[in-house]
């Protein structure tokens, strides 16, 4: 193997170490504020599709357009169901979703136009 590619897998290794703490810092405050909510779930939902991403990476040296696009929507939705956003911004993230989501069918009519009958990247067990 290169250096650059040690390198690389180094700091993918960081990047999944960093989104374990995340996981654990919310915990920590779920467990201190002795409630559980919805944030919380969303928030969850983000950092397992990452670790999903990295994994992927790391089994097969490439990332599906489809985790950014997930992470981004769910992202969009936690942002605009939380946060006090004026009408209109609330109406611009809306759209946003609304645009990744077509992406997102375009992605799955692209994959049955050309007969992709297995998925993009093998789940590799251990």
């Amino acid at each position: 193997m290169s250096i650059i590619s040690n390198i690389e897998k180094f700091f993918h290794l960081i990047i999944y170490l960093m989104v374990l703490l995340l996981c654990g810092e919310e915990v920590r405050n779920m467990i201190v504020s002795k409630s559980l909510q919805v944030e919380n779930v969303l928030m969850f939902f983000i950092y397992l599709e990452i670790m999903q991403m990295v994994s992927i990476f790391f089994s097969s040296g490439k990332i599906p357009i489809r985790y950014p696009l997930y992470i981004s929507m769910f992202s969009l939705a936690r942002h605009i169901s939380f946060d006090n956003l004026a009408g209109i911004e609330a109406l611009y993230l809306s759209g946003s979703i609304a645009l990744i989501a077509g992406a997102l069918v375009g992605l799955g009519y692209r994959d049955k136009l050309l007969n992709h009958k297995e998925p993009e990247f093998k789940e590799v067990i251990e």
